[in-house]
């Protein structure tokens, strides 16, 4: 085999197939560099795994659901009736029997539970087994009447089967899990994966690749973009593999499965040569977007006629069943909430104004999504004159212009209790990012990476960062850091987490 090129050589010629020319030492001509892939592809061997799986879903949910209706049979004294009718292959009971199961199967299927990248996820598949089973509930009556056979009445066999079928199914995954959890097994199934370049976010994704045990993937080293060189320095323990033109070789040798381009830098066409050469070899290849810092779960390639458009699409709180559920709740917890604060909201606002007469509430400007404005309600808990020298500044610990009784407040929320009303109008949510003054938004958009990407929802009463003690005079950036995560993975339940937490943790509140 002829020499490698030289570092700042692309690898394209050299995987090519090259004219058959004598060396200079009269040697017989080159081979051309091939990449033959390994004879199992640990894909194949995950889909077999995802058989495995959804044929013994099928036989244990067939058998849950005999054992339910035969335990029905038995306490009605009919269990030679019931055997009888399951005895003709031709019958309609057997047919039944045999597609109860099969649906069982169908619906998971359509929940993602046989998706690869869910093969090893308990507590996914858990959820999703019982969508699985409410649907199934649903869907077994009209079934009945529309192939005409009632093995299912009366309604105790259908509740019998309801139980089975997830415990044992839940059984069967319990015995499989020691298998596929085997490191032969699962390394089989695994792909290996080489980077080209490096990055911040690389070292990220190894570092969550390495502490999920669910992952199907492990990073096997790396190699330098194009060009020789790295961006960011790969970490001490990482392999660096060779150099980028050895790459159809380094393939090779490792058995690699799927290559991630992490170090955008690299020119198009050699971007363009890498992705050529991973469909000609059958190897996966990704690559790592640098452009987008923020919001990235929301990343997703669209198809415009036929031009693929890669950005952030959709986040949670864009669907429309997801904002109405969240407004049903903030308005019916603002009610509440508004309800609730009122005898408490007079008795501080009466002691506000016996330590510093004047106006108790007070009202200042802040932002919401889409950087809408809004007059934002709180008991006064400074003086009057709080700001007249410094300006729109945040509250400090220990702050001089607090009141006494303003203290104890701002430490328990209740000075933010007449936000309810701001909930009420639409303002604000009850949980989201915290609002911010525009005049301190028109400083940090500038100074802060990513800074104005948490006007995407509706300010929140209370929020991610802040029951982790991130309000006040705190780390922005880290702040920042927790509202886009809230953004990326809303979920009700989260919300729900989040205001029971805000009553137990006031870390920083001053």
């Amino acid at each position: 085999m002829s020499d490698s090129p030289p570092p700042n050589q692309s690898f394209a010629a050299s995987s090519s197939t090259p004219s058959p020319t004598k060396g200079g030492d009269g040697a017989p001509p080159a081979k051309p560099l091939q990449t033959p892939r390994q004879p199992s592809h640990p894909r194949e061997r995950a889909y077999q795994l995802v058989a495995i799986f959804a044929f013994g879903d099928w036989l244990l949910s067939t058998l849950a659901v005999f054992t339910g209706l035969l335990f029905r049979a038995w306490q009605k004294d009919e269990v030679g009736q019931f055997l009888s009718a399951l005895s003709n292959p031709l019958g309609t009971q057997l047919f039944a029997l045999l597609l109860a199961g099969a649906l069982v199967v169908w619906l998971q299927t359509r929940l993602g539970n046989y998706d690869v990248a869910n093969l090893y996820r308990l507590r996914r598949w858990s959820k999703s087994m019982l969508k699985c089973i409410a649907i199934w509930v649903l869907a077994m009556p009209a079934f009945e009447e529309l192939v005409r056979v009632h093995v299912y009445a009366p309604r105790l066999g259908l509740l019998y089967t309801t139980i089975l079928i997830p415990f044992f199914l839940g059984c069967w995954r319990l015995l499989l899990y020691p298998f596929i959890m085997q490191p032969s097994v699962k390394h089989a199934a695994s792909r290996r994966i080489i980077v080209v370049g490096w990055s911040e976010q690389a070292t990220h994704l190894r570092r969550v690749m390495r502490m999920d045990l669910a992952e199907l993937g492990e990073i096997i080293g790396c190699v330098p973009a194009p060009g020789g060189h790295f961006t960011t320095k790969p970490p001490s323990e990482l392999a660096v593999l060779g150099d980028y033109s050895r790459l159809p070789a380094i393939v090779h040798e490792t058995g690699a499965h799927a290559i991630v381009l992490a170090d955008m830098s690299a020119p198009v066409a050699e971007v363009h040569h890498l992705i050529n050469f991973c469909q000609r070899e059958l190897l996966r290849f990704q690559m790592i977007p640098s452009y987008f810092p923020a919001l990235r779960l929301g990343l997703k390639v669209e198809s415009r006629s036929g031009v693929p458009l890669l950005g952030v699409t959709e986040l949670p709180l864009d669907r429309t069943l997801n904002r109405v559920t969240k407004r049903f709740v903030d308005i019916i917890g603002g009610i509440v909430g508004l309800l609730g604060s009122l005898p408490i909201t007079a008795l501080f606002a009466f002691l506000v104004y016996i330590e510093s007469p004047g106006p108790v509430i007070y009202r200042q400007k802040r932002a919401s999504r889409s950087g809408r404005l809004f007059t934002i309600y709180k008991i006064r808990s400074m003086r009057l004159t709080a700001e007249a020298e410094s300006g729109a500044v945040w509250c400090k610990q220990n702050d001089n212009r607090r009141l006494k009784v303003g203290a104890f407040m701002r430490k328990y929320n209740i000075d933010e209790l007449p936000q309810f009303i701001n909930v009420l109008r639409g303002d604000l949510s009850l949980v989201g990012p915290r609002p911010e003054r525009p005049e301190l938004i028109a400083k940090f958009k500038h100074e802060i990476p990513n800074y104005n990407a948490r006007h995407e929802a509706r300010a929140g009463l209370t929020g991610w960062a802040q029951i982790h003690g991130l309000r006040g005079d705190t780390d922005l950036r880290e702040r920042i850091n927790h509202d886009l995560w809230y953004l990326e993975r809303w979920s009700l339940g989260l919300d729900f987490y989040i205001i029971v937490c805000t009553f137990f943790k006031n870390k920083n509140a001053h």
